[in-house]
């Protein structure tokens, strides 16, 4: 049971870094054995952790759960595109027949004030989660969760850290008492383990959350401030810019020497906390969603490039990509050519 506990405090740690702005622990009401004696009711593995995660027009959801005896728990985070407004999601309930009655608690990042509580039906698998009957403003009805990788890394010092996420650049954060921090490839801190949310690594940069100020902003490796902590949100620097989220909810962009290259406009930008890797800009080109809720391609200079006014479109990668409009998923090049699935 020790090693089991073991690793269920690395999964759930590990979790909490890649959402970034959730940074709140897991909790359990009630005991160890209201929860683990008695008969297991359902097939699931009780020793991993489950995480999943979808997206649909009008939100984008990632979470992670862990199942004790009959008790499932956990906590993701839940973003709007309409008006980009994240909620940090607390999980709790209790499963039956790979069935579970659960409650959520959904809280406004940055904004504790701002809460509510829902509860759902949920129907668990090892690939996918169904939430059977949602009834929340812009999430309404019944929808289906793909299972993913939990981006679980081995702690490389269990003695000094609590966690330890995966190097990027050289360089991986890892947490000591619910406080993040970043070390080298020799386990030497750069950055010390003082703050309550740290990004990744990317173009030497890496975002962090100051406390005091409820904002958030930019350091380098060595924890020497790049752009001061006066953001919502903001992403590291990626091709050269670095998406910001003002306080009117528009995305813009900034240049290394922090002069607003692309002005706040954007409802939404390639970016979403759980995955480390989503960046703005790839290969010279951002997807970003406009006032209409459509998406289109832009340029490092803020000109549009491609103008296809789709529903939804993802990043370019090795000159093609993604995009979803007239009820079908397509590929296009940089051209805006239709390139795969044409008919």
């Amino acid at each position: 049971m020790k090693s089991l506990k073991y690793l269920y405090y690395i999964i759930t740690f590990t979790f909490l870094f890649l959402l970034n702005s959730c940074q709140s622990d897991t909790t359990y009401s009630g005991s160890d054995d209201v929860l683990l004696n008695g008969p297991i009711t359902h097939n699931l593995d009780t020793a991993v952790g489950y995480c999943y995660q979808m997206a649909v027009r009008s939100f984008e959801e990632r979470i992670e759960v862990q199942i004790r005896g009959n008790k499932i728990s956990g906590s993701g985070i839940r973003v709007f595109s309409k008006n980009q407004k994240r909620f940090r999601l607390q999980i709790e309930g209790m499963i039956n027949d790979d069935q579970a009655e659960v409650s959520i608690h959904a809280t406004e990042n940055r904004k504790e004030n701002n809460s509510f509580v829902h509860t759902e039906t949920w129907v668990l698998s090892e690939s996918e989660l169904t939430v059977k009957n949602r009834n929340i403003t812009g999430a309404k009805g019944e929808y289906t969760y793909v299972r993913t990788n939990c981006n679980s890394y081995k702690n490389k010092d269990s003695i000094r850290f609590d966690s330890f996420n995966g190097f990027f650049e050289g360089y991986a954060v890892v947490s000591k008492n619910g406080l993040y921090g970043l070390v080298n490839k020799k386990m030497e801190l750069t950055i010390p383990t003082t703050f309550k949310d740290l990004g990744i690594v990317n173009e030497g940069s890496i975002v962090f959350y100051d406390q005091n100020a409820g904002l958030k902003g930019l350091m380098d490796v060595n924890g020497n401030i790049l752009v001061e902590a006066k953001y919502s949100e903001i992403h590291c620097f990626n091709e050269g810019l670095a998406a910001f989220l003002n306080e009117e909810g528009l995305w813009g962009f900034m240049d290394k020497k922090l002069k607003v290259v692309i002005k706040p406009q954007f409802m939404g930008v390639n970016f979403f906390l759980p995955d480390p890797n989503r960046h703005p800009f790839n290969e010279g080109l951002a997807n970003v969603q406009g006032p209409d809720n459509k998406w289109n391609y832009i340029n490092t200079k803020g000109d549009f490039v491609i103008r296809g006014d789709f529903l939804f479109s993802e990043s370019f990668k090795d000159g093609k990509a993604k995009v979803f409009k007239d009820n079908k998923w397509y590929y296009i090049n940089k051209s805006r050519k239709c390139i795969e699935n044409c008919d």
